[in-house]
């Protein structure tokens, strides 16, 4: 048997290779939190295929309850957290973990007012 150099083994390596199926990626998820700081309503909305129809699910849920909602975060393949304050403040934000996002949250939030604490926090399909 003759042997091969490095360059046709690599050739042939990539040609057995082409015909493999490729990994298969998992769609994106997309949540979001909407928010009324007139009422502290708040809706959310997690697993929806983009990013509009998460942040309008959001909205329709705290309009429900409130008129002057608007969209708090959005997140992708992630979690998304609410906190609000004593005195009227909140902060919003996400993370790659339930706990990261609510602890950027607090932190936001303390930016701007005081005993913050998480009124919502959601994660989208794996997370």
């Amino acid at each position: 048997m003759k042997p091969i150099n490095l360059v046709t083994g690599i050739a042939m390596l990539a040609a057995l290779g082409a015909g493999l199926p490729q990994e298969v990626k998992a769609a994106d998820l997309y949540g979001a939190l909407a928010y009324s700081q007139r009422t502290t309503s708040y809706g959310w909305a997690k697993d929806f295929n983009t990013r509009r129809a998460a942040e309008k699910a959001a909205l329709r849920r705290c309009r429900e309850r409130a008129s002057d909602c608007r969209v708090a975060i959005w997140f992708r393949n992630a979690c998304g957290a609410l906190a609000v304050g004593g005195d009227g403040g909140w902060g919003s934000d996400w993370g790659v973990n339930l706990r990261a996002a609510q602890n950027k949250a607090l932190h936001v939030c303390s930016g701007y007012s005081y005993n913050c604490r998480i009124v919502v926090a959601q994660c989208v399909g794996r997370y």
